[in-house]
């Protein structure tokens, strides 16, 4: 069982209705032989009732207490990452130029954007969930090339000649990258904004292709970052025997 359907369960248990008689039954219960009479009875009827109370609430509730533990959920898990994000804002404003943080703030805007059409509904409904589930990958991705470029530039901070030149270089590809990146998903976004007008299944198609194609090409330069980022890692453990 996840953390959103423990959530779901508790708020469905947890309520006036099924909580007093249940203690009040099995406090019956536990008692009975001491108070005698008809306890254990009251007890066993305080059990039953909470059971029914709990049963009538999974029926009637059950899809009100879901959305609304999802969208708790929601805001959780957005609530963390905009705190992520602020503090990768943070350690990106310290490096010596302000593309990094320049492009972070450009692609947070953006996607926030992006998130806020599709909680009101903005979107076409032909929009599939497949291209939504792409430019949240792609956001991350960015996220994930900003992150490195810091560490990139820590690490270039400590190095001399052409091994400082070869890491700035790879630094400020990477920032391109990520610079590209944000102007194609704004151009993406704004042709899935215009769907709600068109209803054309080649211009759906299209997009969807541009979207994918996009995607590879920022896969494709984190796959090849693996390798350089290895290194670089071997580097900065190099580095600490030394400190």
């Amino acid at each position: 069982m996840n953390s959103l359907q423990k959530r779901i369960i508790i708020e469905l248990l947890i309520t006036p209705m099924t909580v007093i008689p249940a203690l009040a039954g099995g406090t019956l219960l536990l008692l009975c032989e001491v108070i005698g009479g008809y306890s254990a009875f009251f007890g066993f009827s305080g059990l039953v009732i909470a059971a029914g109370a709990f049963a009538t609430n999974l029926v009637l509730n059950f899809d009100n207490v879901s959305k609304r533990a999802i969208r708790q959920q929601q805001k959780q898990t957005t609530d963390k990452k905009e705190r992520e994000l602020d503090n990768l804002d943070r350690r990106l404003a310290k490096t010596s130029d302000d593309q990094d943080e320049n492009a972070l703030r450009n692609l947070r805007v953006l996607y926030k954007s992006f998130c806020s059409d599709v909680e009101g509904g903005k979107l076409s409904e032909n929009v599939p969930p497949q291209m939504l589930d792409s430019i949240d990958e792609l956001f991350d991705t960015c996220v994930e090339k900003l992150e490195r470029s810091y560490e990139i530039y820590k690490t270039a901070e400590k190095m001399t000649g052409r091994l400082n030149r070869d890491l700035v270089d790879q630094r400020n590809k990477i920032i391109s990258d990520v610079e590209t990146s944000v102007h194609n998903l704004a151009d993406v976004i704004n042709e899935a904004r215009a769907l709600k007008f068109k209803n054309e299944d080649d211009d759906l198609r299209q997009l969807q292709k541009k979207l994918a194609s996009q995607l590879e090409v920022a896969k494709a330069t984190e796959d090849g970052m693996a390798d350089f980022m290895n290194a670089n890692s071997r580097i900065n453990d190099k580095l600490k025997e030394y400190e």
